[in-house]
């Protein structure tokens, strides 16, 4: 993959840092989720509107990518990564993506709704599916503790993803975001899924997609008031909030003042009613044998044992870690007091990784065991599995304003790129 970035603009650095801090003062500033046009695929087009749509970027590898590549000469992954689907000796692929979404908005492969909506979007697959709502999110300040980041962004990714907003001028992928309302948006959503849908579409991993409008006043009206004193952690979309306020801030510097940046795609669920799961994001360690480790303070270690297939171990509860190389295991454990407030993946990063001397660049991160376990064959190391965290904990954290390690959390199932997306000069003020 290139290591190309473009540069961030010269705005104030405060920007990159997503979250509050405790000394913060809570205002009262609403969560809003506004209609918009939605800009989605031309079924007359696009005949099977499963083969343009793609895994979000970020849990996309070299091999899913060319796998999107090659289902669809219109796939979204053309234009939401074009660092690796460009040419390599272009010097602007965003240039390029701006310029595809162009042709195809001119081609009418994308078209966009002729009446702001909020959309109602539910997806999933036989064991677990999830719905909730698609609007253009009002943008809020950290200290207004509205919308709580979980985790810190990395400057190299928020460089790209404003490199791709500036260019493209488009949200082609939302944010997605959790709440506890209680079903309070249940009666206009229910109402909405009686309907036909606009999109109702299979995924090539299996996973089926349906998309419905909400152009109602009334049921417009209500949800605006069910979201107004609520509070949304963002579950998946960090860099890409960062983003969203990296452009507000980005115009205001340029004289501009109220316009489409002010608000972000983002899709709200409801935890309470169609809750997601949260899975762990494990590691990988290059150049590590299970011989090497050493017992970290505070924390003991078995000694290793061998292990057929590491896929089939028992999952890590709190208070344990699973390193493997993919022949033997060995464990470590540390007492969990009722006070501890300290995730697995706080340990790993302060207690873990220090005892080892492993830098950085060692460690890579992954969604699933199996995909954790091939990057430690391949690169001569280890992995290192875990648990993932409590959705409650997560929030208490947030509303603190304190941040969790990057790449903590694996919310889930994630929805799929392309359903439905937001540009900014179909905007109606």
């Amino acid at each position: 993959m290139s290591a190309f970035f473009p540069r961030l603009p010269r705005v104030v650095p405060s920007t990159m840092h997503p979250g509050a801090t405790p000394s913060d003062p809570p205002t009262r500033r609403p969560l809003r989720l506004y209609p918009f046009r939605g800009m989605r695929y031309n079924p007359s087009v696009v005949k099977d509107l499963g083969s343009v749509t793609s895994m979000p970027y970020d849990v996309m590898d070299r091999t899913s990518v060319d796998e999107a590549l090659r289902a669809h000469p219109y796939n979204i992954v053309r234009l939401i990564l074009p660092r690796l689907v460009s040419d390599p000796n272009q010097a602007d692929p965003y240039a390029r993506a701006a310029n595809l979404l162009k042709r195809w908005r001119a081609k009418s492969v994308l078209v966009t709704d002729e009446t702001p909506s909020l959309y109602v979007y539910e997806y999933g697959d036989r064991a677990h599916s999830v719905c909730g709502l698609v609007g253009a999110l009002g943008l809020r300040p950290p200290k207004a503790r509205v919308i709580l980041p979980h985790e810190g962004v990395t400057r190299g990714i928020v460089a790209d993803r404003f490199a791709m907003l500036a260019s493209t001028r488009a949200n082609l992928e939302p944010i997605l975001l959790v709440y506890d309302g209680d079903g309070a948006t249940a009666e206009p959503v229910e109402a909405a899924r009686s309907g036909q849908p606009l999109v109702d579409v299979n995924g090539p991993d299996g996973t089926f997609h349906r998309l419905w409008a909400i152009t109602d006043a009334e049921r417009l009206v209500a949800i605006r008031r069910a979201l107004a004193r609520q509070q949304a952690l963002i579950a998946d979309g960090h860099h890409r909030y960062a983003t969203y306020r990296l452009m507000r801030q980005h115009r205001r510097h340029s004289g501009q003042l109220a316009g489409p940046w002010d608000r972000g795609l983002a899709l709200l669920i409801d935890q309470s009613h169609h809750p997601l799961t949260l899975g762990a994001i494990h590691r990988s360690i290059a150049d590590m044998t299970l011989s090497d480790l050493r017992s970290p303070p505070g924390l003991t270690m078995s000694d290793p044992y061998p292990v057929d297939d590491p896929t089939d171990l028992p999952p890590p509860r709190r208070g344990t870690m699973t390193v493997t190389d993919g022949r033997g295991v060995r464990r470590l454990t540390r007492p969990v007091d009722a006070g501890d407030e300290r995730d697995d993946i706080d340990i790993l990063n302060e207690v873990v990784l220090p005892a080892w001397s492993v830098a950085d660049s060692r460690v890579t991160f992954h969604h699933e065991v199996a995909q954790t376990l091939t990057s430690a064959q391949v690169d001569a190391g280890v992995a290192v599995l875990l648990a993932p965290p409590t959705v409650e904990h997560i929030m208490q954290l947030a509303r603190s304003g304190r941040m969790m390690p990057r790449k903590s959390t694996s919310f889930g199932p994630k929805p799929r790129m392309g359903i439905v997306m937001r540009h900014f000069d179909d905007e109606v003020s």
